[in-house]
């Protein structure tokens, strides 16, 4: 019965017979040594069935991860053209935003510092105060809380021991000054937060406008490196350049080509600007050697007759003096007028602007011309009373010769009115009135130019043809320009129109 038993027991593992064992051993080691005897076009086969299983799988993950990136590179580029950003300039404007947005995190942490230390910092004070009757600097303070319910547990137990200079500590509560805390806290993380991600989302919108002048340009001198102009067109641009001549007003650069239809334009504008700055400084030069030569023409011809009979006639010799030393005078202040107008262009003018009072600034002006002139009346006229900052010695300047000119243009024994009166909250007038020969209306916009007469065959009382245009730079030094108004024969109204400013 034993023996039984032990059989039944070794069946259960049902082990394989050596014997099939061996024949299958057999069979491998044949189909071994078949594979090994096929050559090598059944290995071929064998790698090319084995390789596409390897690649299926790999496929797969790549596939998968390319998904990946592609929805990420997607929702960047949505992002990007939601807020106008191309692929070019995505980089600058992305390490430019996290500039940006590290600088307001930094301010955002620095403020909560500043907080924290002001809160307590205050409550610190106050206390010290309290102890030693002054903060001591040096004195020991010292916080104290328990963690052992929460929050809340560290709100009630929050304490401040204070110890004044024996060294005696006195202990207050801290509990508002926590609660306080907190709240304040709360809501200053609150705000931060809103105005940190307002922050993220409008720095690279705001980035990307500043930059988009720069990427502009650059895109145009991109276009213009690859663009296809041959040597030939080069030369065609060179010739037509060198055959315009600048004194012709009515040349100008065209080439057909419309490759160069901006740079014809430029030059075309440039060539305008040049021609009317030669036209001015050629009729400058005209005007200042004509008015130089009739000094020197009266000079050269009192000084032959002089030569011949002012060494034996008296009246003669005193006639010639004084005509010389007049016209003298006369150069003299022709060349300073033009100096001043030559440093004035070059910027070389001082210009000392500071708060006057233009009611007494009038007055002097007054006073000046009613010692000098007594064949006019003068007025004075005062609305207002007016502080503004100018330079008293320039405006003086421009005021003399507005009412010089009144002077020299009224017939005797008229009216000259000086009158200060507000315009508006932002500017104020000096007028200066006469009732003279009056200026013609189509030469009202040439006044102020260099030289400009009105009518060449009109007395000009000795003047220079500089005066006006040395007001109206004055005038634009302080911000200021003038109205004139003026009929022929009645009389003329000249206002300059300053800024009320103040320094």
């Amino acid at each position: 019965m034993s023996s039984k038993k032990n059989k039944t027991k070794k069946k259960p593992p049902q082990k394989m017979p050596k014997e099939e064992k061996a024949a299958v051993i057999n069979t491998e080691s044949e189909e071994k040594a078949v594979c090994e005897s096929s050559g090598e076009s059944e290995k071929a086969v064998d790698t090319a069935e084995e390789k596409p299983e390897i690649k299926e799988d790999k496929p797969q993950k790549s596939s998968h991860g390319l998904r990946k990136r592609k929805k990420g590179f997607t929702l960047i580029q949505r992002i990007s053209m939601r807020l106008g950003i191309t692929a070019q300039n995505r980089s600058v404007v992305l390490q430019l935003s996290i500039e940006r947005i590290r600088s307001c995190f930094l301010g955002i942490a620095a403020s909560d510092f500043l907080s924290v230390f002001f809160i307590f910092g205050s409550f610190v004070y106050t206390k010290q105060c309290e102890v030693n009757g002054t903060f001591r600097h040096f004195g020991k303070s010292v916080f104290s809380f328990s963690t052992h319910n929460g929050l809340r547990g560290i709100m009630e137990s929050f304490t401040l021991t204070v110890y004044n200079e024996r060294e005696v500590p006195f202990v207050f509560p801290a509990e508002y000054t926590a609660r306080f805390f907190i709240a304040c806290m709360i809501a200053l993380v609150i705000i931060q937060s809103i105005v940190f991600i307002y922050c993220c989302i409008s720095t690279p919108q705001r980035v990307n406008d500043k930059l988009k002048p720069l990427y502009t340009i650059a895109q145009a001198t991109n276009a213009l490196s690859y663009a296809d102009l041959s040597s030939e067109e080069f030369s065609t641009l060179q010739d037509a350049i060198n055959n315009i001549s600048p004194t012709e007003p009515e040349e100008k650069l065209h080439t057909g080509k419309q490759e160069f239809i901006g740079m014809e334009e430029a030059i075309n504008n440039l060539l305008e600007r040049t021609r009317s700055s030669y036209k001015s400084q050629v009729r400058f030069v005209s005007d200042a050697s004509h008015e130089l030569r009739t000094p020197i023409a009266v000079i050269q011809g009192y000084a032959n007759m002089l030569d011949r009979w002012g060494r034996d006639d008296k009246e003669i010799l005193d006639e010639g003096i004084k005509s010389i030393k007049s016209e003298a005078e006369n150069m003299n202040r022709l060349v300073e007028n033009l100096l001043f107008l030559a440093r004035g262009d070059s910027g070389r003018n001082v210009y000392r602007p500071q708060n006057i009072d233009f009611n007494k600034l009038l007055c002097d002006i007054y006073d000046e011309f009613t010692m000098i002139d007594t064949t006019h009346e003068f007025r004075l006229d005062l609305r207002s009373d007016i502080t503004a900052a100018a330079d008293a010695s320039l405006i003086k300047q421009c005021l003399r010769i507005l009412v010089d000119n009144a002077v020299k243009y009224s017939p005797s024994g008229t009216d000259i009115i000086l009158r200060l009166q507000k315009r508006d909250d932002e500017y104020f007038s000096v007028d200066v009135q006469d009732y003279g020969i009056g200026i013609k209306s189509e030469d009202i916009d040439k006044i102020f130019e260099r030289f400009y007469r009105s009518d060449p065959a009109r007395n000009r009382q000795g003047g220079t043809g500089l005066g006006l245009s040395i007001a109206k730079w004055i005038a634009d030094k302080h911000g200021g320009y003038f109205e004139i108004l003026s009929y022929e024969n009645f009389g003329t109204r000249i206002s300059l129109i300053l800024p009320l400013k103040k320094e």
